[in-house]
């Protein structure tokens, strides 16, 4: 990921006050949506980068990384993959969405009393169509490389990677090139480059019969298990989440700000 990219643009966080004991703080509140490809050769090995933004050291992680304001997760996810691999790619299939939330007063940000931190993880599975192996220079991966899945567990590597190939045996939704006319996320993202950007999560889940639920997701929220509550309140009934099928960001910039809308759209059967 090239260095500085997302702080290039403002992006604007919610201060949130929380009650800790008997204080009243004010936390940060802060989004990230970013996007990861998981590339396996004919040997069975998979494609890694080397994270250097660690303050023990480096680790190993996914290829990918934070989404550019108003970028599409397919778009990211390649482009990521470009930037920490020298590969281009093609991703086939949307495999898994991950989330959680880190709440920290340990180093809190400038003029804030501590961080409220928010991260939703887009992993595809893909190949590798071209280019050749090159590290990433000035960006925050310094090595990338080819490692047998036997011994992945033997690097010192994020959560993410654990996470990512858990996830690179499913079946997967099929990526499509453009977003699916039929859902709610057909406006083509851009954003002009004076706008303050407003970012957002939404979710929402659609059975085999057409019944649909969901909406922006409360900060911190998991998104599948925010869809099974829409249905329950939307439908009166109670649903599993298959799977997600399709990451799409929609933009509606105007008057200086732009929201920027990830929404996530998953299977959903209902019980």
């Amino acid at each position: 990921m090239r260095a500085g990219t997302v702080a290039s643009r403002p992006i604007v966080g919610v201060v949130t006050p929380r009650c800790y004991g008997h204080l009243l703080v004010a936390l940060l509140e802060r989004l990230r949506i970013s996007a990861y490809v998981i590339c396996e050769d004919d040997d069975g090995r998979l494609l890694l980068a080397r994270c250097i933004g660690w303050d023990d050291g480096p680790r190993w992680t996914l290829a990918g990384g934070g989404l550019d304001p108003g970028e599409q997760p397919r778009d990211g996810a390649l482009r990521e993959l470009t930037e920490e691999t020298g590969y281009t790619g093609e991703l086939e299939a949307l495999i898994g969405v991950d989330a959680f939330r880190l709440v920290t007063t340990d180093a809190p940000p400038e003029g804030y009393d501590g961080d409220d931190f928010y991260a939703v993880r887009i992993v595809y599975r893909g190949r590798v169509t071209g280019g050749e192996l090159t590290h990433e220079v000035d960006g925050t991966t310094d090595l990338a490389a080819w490692v047998p899945r036997d011994e992945i567990r033997t690097l010192d590597a994020v959560e993410l990677v654990t996470i990512g190939v858990a996830m690179l045996d499913e079946p997967g939704a099929p990526v499509r090139s453009e977003p699916d006319p039929t859902t709610r996320t057909t406006q083509p993202a851009s954003i002009s480059d004076r706008a303050t950007v407003v970012q957002r999560v939404a979710a929402y889940g659609r059975t085999p019969d057409g019944r649909t639920a969901g909406g922006i997701l409360e900060h911190g929220a998991d998104p599948a298990a925010s869809v099974a509550a829409a249905f329950r309140a939307t439908h009166g009934v109670d649903a599993d989440v298959v799977r997600p099928r399709d990451a799409t960001s929609t933009v509606d910039d105007g008057d200086g700000a732009a929201r920027w809308v990830v929404t996530l759209e998953y299977d959903v059967e209902v019980r």
